[in-house]
């Protein structure tokens, strides 16, 4: 299996998982599992904003290229320390065709099913619906939506009143005489 691994060192600079140590993590991994490491992508915390990412966007673009089978990281909080933000990541490199798999013992089951981490469940269901429902109304992807706006014409209505202005609105094309 092609695998490309992802580090992302952490804000905290007395955090112990530096993105070496990461980096080796996954190595180990796709060493002792006889796995092919084609890449590893690395984002840094000295990034100016939280969507400053190349490496991510690197990632993604292997991924969503056919050019690797599966992602592995450390652990999660790799991708984010925030579980929403980690489950958003977790779909957008599942949809580009890759498995996601951790080192980290802990995060397995969360990748697994997660069927006990409620938090996972929600943001899984809510991702799951507004997939649907861009699906449903032709919204997913780069489809250009199937209707068109209408063009509405509206007709003004004198008025005998004496004022700087005075519009009414009736619908399109509605007859006066109604």
């Amino acid at each position: 299996m092609k695998i490309v691994g992802y580090v992302r060192q952490t804000p905290g600079r007395t955090d112990p998982d530096t993105a070496f140590a990461q980096s080796e993590r996954i190595r180990r991994w796709v060493a002792d599992t006889s796995n092919e490491l084609i890449s590893v992508c690395q984002d840094h915390h000295a990034a100016s904003a939280p969507t400053d990412r190349p490496g991510f966007m690197a990632l993604l673009d292997i991924v969503r290229s056919g050019g690797a089978d599966a992602v592995v990281v450390a652990s999660l909080s790799a991708l984010s320390p925030d579980k929403m933000t980690q489950e958003i990541m977790i779909q957008d490199l599942r949809k580009g065709g890759a498995t996601i798999i951790a080192t980290d013992e802990a995060d397995i089951a969360a990748l697994q099913g997660g069927e006990h981490d409620h938090a996972r469940v929600l943001v899984r269901d809510i991702l799951a619906r507004v997939a649907e429902y861009r699906e449903a109304f032709g919204l997913s992807g780069d489809v250009e939506p199937s209707v068109r706006p209408a063009v509405i014409e509206y007709d003004l209505i004198p008025t005998k009143e004496t004022t700087d202005v005075v519009v009414e609105l009736i619908g399109p094309r509605a007859s006066l005489a109604d």
